[in-house]
């Protein structure tokens, strides 16, 4: 290779961006060995040859940042997150027709000029996506695009007890066959070391803290200005009652009890800088839904650097007590430790 992504990686440690870690080194000397060996036999078919990466482990170890890391340096690279992907794909071609020379088409002119492109975050919630994400990596493989993929989700334990899931399985045996995949796991969660003291995670929900939650609002806007923001999505609209400049304040009923999905909490993500969510419940087996369009939220606002600031039932170790969804809710506790956060300006 042309660069040494260790060199960028140390460059972060000496100015005391991020701690060294063994495993996260000893992972950037495999990716680069495996892009190395692909990218030298790229003219012979080769068996042992692995096409791609994909690394698996608990949240907050790092995956996302190397990944990118590897993808930005090499110059050749592009990183989507796995829902952004799946809207741009659902919003561009009627997948029900399973047309599948539009999609290609469609992923063609998405890499042309990359080499590498980083899918973070894959987790399979449906019949739909289950079966779309294995013609995307086909077509990936077959236009010669080097995949890495980062998820929470070893490959096995991808879509499991989901629908239809036998005919998902050979997607899974062609990861585990054609693949790199590697397990990276560390006993620090790097998200939460970045925590400041500011208090922006409020529970229980009481007086003490509704006063506490209602006051930061106050001290962060013109209360006397308070406006109605009106955000336009598809043929419907979504009405903020109150909202001062790039600030809304929302229950969680009004954002996540309503029929809104990764498109509508896009949007959103991207009207404001910071969200402030009331009334927030413990989520039990009552709030499948709920819950679901709460990871969608948080993952929206992540993605695009929203900050939030939250009045809610129970601490974020255990907001959610649905047992099929505890493992996904790892990557939304991690990333509201990270996002409870007011940056400052």
């Amino acid at each position: 290779m042309s660069f040494s992504v260790l060199d960028h990686y140390n460059g972060f440690v000496s100015n005391n961006f991020i701690k060294k870690d063994i495993s996260q080194t000893n992972l950037l000397n495999q990716i680069s060995l495996t892009w190395s060996q692909y990218n030298k036999n790229n003219l012979f078919f080769s068996k042992k040859k692995k096409i791609g990466i994909y690394v698996y482990g608990s949240v907050g170890t790092g995956k996302t940042f190397l990944l990118s890391l590897f993808s930005q340096y090499s110059k050749v690279g592009k990183k989507i997150h796995f829902n952004h992907l799946m809207s741009k794909i659902h919003n561009n071609i009627n997948v029900k027709e399973k047309n599948s020379k539009k999609i290609e088409l469609f992923i063609k002119e998405f890499c042309k000029d990359i080499k590498i492109l980083f899918i973070d975050e894959l987790h399979i919630f449906n019949i739909v996506d289950a079966l779309l994400i294995k013609k995307i990596f086909n077509i990936l493989e077959e236009n010669n695009i080097f995949v890495m993929t980062s998820s929470n989700f070893r490959p096995k334990d991808l879509y499991k007890n989901g629908l239809q899931r036998g005919d998902f399985l050979p997607f899974i045996k062609h990861i585990e066959e054609s693949y790199d995949v590697i397990s990276v796991d560390s006993d620090t969660d790097y998200r939460r070391i970045t925590l400041n003291q500011s208090k922006t995670y409020f529970t229980p929900i009481n007086d003490d803290t509704e006063e506490e939650f209602n006051s930061l609002f106050n001290r962060l806007v013109d209360i006397n200005n308070l406006t109605t923001k009106k955000i336009e999505i598809k043929s419907r609209d979504i009405n903020f009652t109150k909202c001062s400049a790039n600030v809304a304040y929302c229950s969680f009923d009004f954002i996540c009890n309503t029929n809104l999905g990764h498109d509508d909490y896009a949007n959103i993500a991207k009207e404001f800088n910071l969200i402030f969510i009331e009334k927030v419940p413990k989520m039990t087996n009552d709030f499948s839904d709920q819950c679901r369009r709460f990871i969608s939220l948080i993952d929206m606002l992540y993605e695009n650097k929203c900050s939030v600031v939250i009045l809610a039932e129970n601490p974020i170790s255990s907001l959610c007590q649905i047992t099929n969804l505890s493992k996904e809710f790892e990557r939304t506790a991690s990333r509201l430790y990270e996002m409870t956060i007011i940056q400052a300006s």
